[in-house]
């Protein structure tokens, strides 16, 4: 049974003579671990009907670009193999047109008993999730599968890691016992196929499907797929990233090759750039091509670990509560505290992506230092090109174009960089956003939001003061030197 408070519907009414029961797959971008999925399914076998799943690809959103587009559809090839052999009727959509996505949600969703989609705190999934609720001629049920603690949970904000850390020591058993269904396929039953409904849906909405042919050629990220793609109205500069295929085959790949070889020591190696020990997940998660609960039933089976193991009091401490090794409890922190942190949050504050969100103090220290000179002032497309004075930035931003993601903790220093020299802290802020929401694979994500305001001071305290920061956290690319060998990763990507 799905927690009430996972499910928001609109005021609309189920239709107890519709045909079929349509899943809207937006965000939650998987056959496995999926709540929204179990709900639907659950409508489906309750009102005898077929299942349609459908999962959009829309162009008009403003980050569009070859490497989104490539990652989600690498993603549909595998949700193609999962539903296949399942009384599913999976349709996977890719728009031509701006706009198309919309009528063809109104035309699913004419005749449905009611209509399933994947609730997300943020960006485009968010406005889809709220359009469906307006246009759909019955009723819209938005499934929250984003985390292991639902966005309605907490009742309360939190404004520190710490805070929240101790909100899970209290309650996440809770939630950590009553997971989405790890094969939620096999409680289908099979009433027949939805494809008489698919084509006369697509007719009334007078809008193509996608070619299967269309899909398989981009998913490979070569020059055909490339080309493919160049029909399409969407950002051709930011190509697909060679070596991290979309998809919830490949994520359950990239998790286990973590677990095996790089768990153990995640605690010491994950801020290390030379060593490559972090998890990697960051880009399947934001597609929801994989599950948090998921990475987190697979991390507790590798420790062998029960509830029994917690060692009290539960008193927000980063280790030592989960009676684990330090390896998996550090991931553990981040994949909950820290991701669900800025999930709960965006949630809270649908303006999250607004400098004026910030903590009074953080606001104020920075603009009592607005005017402090600044060692260093570039353009938004030096930066964006990695043209600084500054070969570990550099390097760091040349990543980014290049494989869609930041070594962790460069990331920070990335950004506190961005704010030291821009002309003041509402443009760094901006530009950052814009940045990583153009160029990163898990960017427009709350986790992202998170990374990117904790430069700002959001859910940190603050610190000593010092010029253009205030008393918001400081960091030096040289500093950064002497802790941890960079000269390779310079190297890597200096020419990137």
């Amino acid at each position: 049974m799905i927690d009430d408070r996972r499910i928001d519907a609109n005021d609309k009414p189920v239709n107890p003579d519709g045909t079929h029961i349509v899943y809207w797959m937006t965000s939650a971008r998987r056959a496995r671990w999926n709540y929204a999925l179990d709900h639907a399914i659950d409508l489906a076998n309750e009102h005898d009907v077929p299942l349609i799943v459908v999962e959009c690809l829309a162009l008009g959103h403003r980050w569009a670009n070859d490497r989104i587009h490539t990652f989600v559809l690498q993603g549909m090839i595998d949700n193609r193999k999962l539903f296949e052999s399942s009384p599913v009727t999976y349709v996977p959509h890719v728009e031509t047109k701006k706009g198309q996505a919309g009528g063809l949600l109104q035309s699913f969703s004419k005749d449905a008993v009611a209509v399933v989609i994947d609730d997300f705190p943020t960006y485009m999934p968010r406005d889809v999730a709220q359009r469906a609720k307006e246009i759909a001629e019955c009723s819209v049920q938005c499934v929250d599968s984003n985390g292991i603690i639902p966005l309605r949970a907490p009742e309360r904000s939190f404004s520190t890691a710490h805070s929240f850390r101790r909100y899970i020591h209290q309650n996440v058993l809770n939630f950590v016992s009553t997971p989405p269904s790890s094969n939620p396929l096999k409680n289908l039953s099979d009433v027949g196929s939805g494809s008489h409904i698919v084509t006369q849906c697509f007719n009334n909405a007078d809008v193509p499907t996608t070619p299967l042919e269309f899909i398989w050629r981009v998913s490979e990220a070569s020059r055909e797929g490339r080309e493919a793609l160049a029909v399409l109205e969407i950002d051709h500069e930011v190509s697909p990233v060679d070596d991290r295929r979309g998809g919830s085959l490949t994520a359950r790949t990239e998790l286990k090759k973590f677990i095996e070889q790089r768990l153990d020591t995640y605690h010491i190696d994950r801020n290390h750039p030379e060593r490559g020990g972090g998890s990697g997940l960051s880009p399947w998660l934001h597609f929801g091509h994989i599950s948090s609960f998921e990475i987190v039933h697979e991390v507790l089976n590798h420790e062998d670990w029960n509830p029994m193991k917690i060692t009290p009091p539960h008193n927000g401490r980063r280790a030592g509560w989960w009676g684990m090794s330090e390896g998996a409890e550090a991931f553990l922190d981040q994949v909950i505290t820290w991701r669900e942190l800025g999930f709960v949050y965006c949630f809270e504050h649908p303006d999250h992506t607004s400098y004026e969100t910030l903590p009074e103090w953080a606001k104020n220290t920075l603009q009592e230092h607005a005017n402090d000179e600044r060692p260093y002032i570039y353009s938004f497309e030096q930066l964006e090109r990695g043209e600084t004075h500054d070969p570990l930035w550099n390097a760091a931003q040349h990543q980014l174009r290049k494989e869609g993601i930041i070594h962790n903790y460069l990331r920070m220093l990335w950004g506190k960089k961005v704010l030291e020299w821009c002309p003041d802290p509402e443009t760094a802020c901006e530009w950052l956003i814009q940045l990583n929401d153009r160029w990163a694979l898990d960017g427009r994500d709350p986790n992202s939001y998170t990374g990117i305001f904790w430069i700002f001071g959001r859910f940190d305290r603050g610190w000593f003061e010092r010029a253009v920061f205030g008393k918001v956290r400081y960091m030096t690319s040289a500093s950064t030197q002497r802790k941890f060998k960079t000269e390779d990763y310079i190297r890597k990507y200096a020419d990137s």
